[in-house]
């Protein structure tokens, strides 16, 4: 009997032994990918902040322009201004209010009604980010553009040039993004590190639903120097 209870007892500590083993194992991935998760989040909001609104004389001309209405002021006005200073052929304006026509979009564009006429293209259709990258791609697709000028915040760019390269395959795109009117960094601003945290993990599941349609998409050759003013 002592035999038998002796070679038992280093049985039920190598068992418990596993199990630690496992429980260890578990926990530190559960800690490795929250630190990814979470130094992901910071070079996120870094990027974002970083941002700049570049000078309109050096961005390049584009066979288009498109401006997501949304949160972030100043938008419309300097989609507006690239259309007059003859960036892009057309301006595509996405997920405009049903409730708004031509002649108001005009007045919120600063353009001339002759501009607006010719060249200004609305969206009602469009709800979120997935529908102004749908209806941004059907846009290009029509007209024959392969490179557009996209305007938007600054903190929403980085999501949307994602849903735009899956929804249009492969998109050759000028950012342009508006810049907030508040100059606090982030960590500093409760209220915008947690909209950036929001944002980032929609990032997130905008890149995981459009890795393969990018990767799986034609490459555009280069721009020339020709392409910019």
């Amino acid at each position: 009997m002592s035999r038998t209870s002796t070679t038992a007892k280093p049985q039920k500590l190598s068992a418990k032994a596993k199990r630690r083993g496992w429980l260890k194992y578990v926990l530190f991935i559960f800690v490795l990918a929250f630190a990814m998760a979470l130094g992901g989040f910071f070079a996120f909001a870094q990027h974002v902040d970083s941002l700049r609104t570049p000078p309109r004389n050096l961005v390049p001309k584009a066979d288009g322009i498109v401006v997501w209405t949304g949160k972030g002021g100043g938008r419309l006005e300097a989609a507006g201004q690239l259309l007059k200073d003859g960036k892009g052929e057309r301006l595509l304006v996405s997920g405009v209010n049903t409730k708004l026509e031509l002649p108001q979009v005009q007045d919120l564009l600063l353009i001339d009604a002759e501009v607006a006429d010719c060249c200004v293209d609305l969206d009602y259709a469009a709800e979120d980010t997935i529908g102004n990258a749908r209806e941004t791609a059907a846009w290009a697709e029509a007209l024959g553009y392969e490179h557009i000028i996209l305007v938007t915040s600054a903190y929403h760019m980085p999501r949307a040039k994602v849903e735009i390269g899956t929804a249009a395959g492969r998109m050759r795109i000028t950012a342009f993004p508006v810049m907030r009117d508040n100059p606090e960094v982030w960590y500093k601003d409760g209220a915008r590190a947690k909209r950036l945290l929001q944002e980032y993990t929609k990032f997130l599941l905008s890149l995981s639903r459009g890795r393969r349609a990018q990767s799986d998409a034609p490459v555009l050759p280069p721009l020339s120097e020709q392409d910019v003013d």
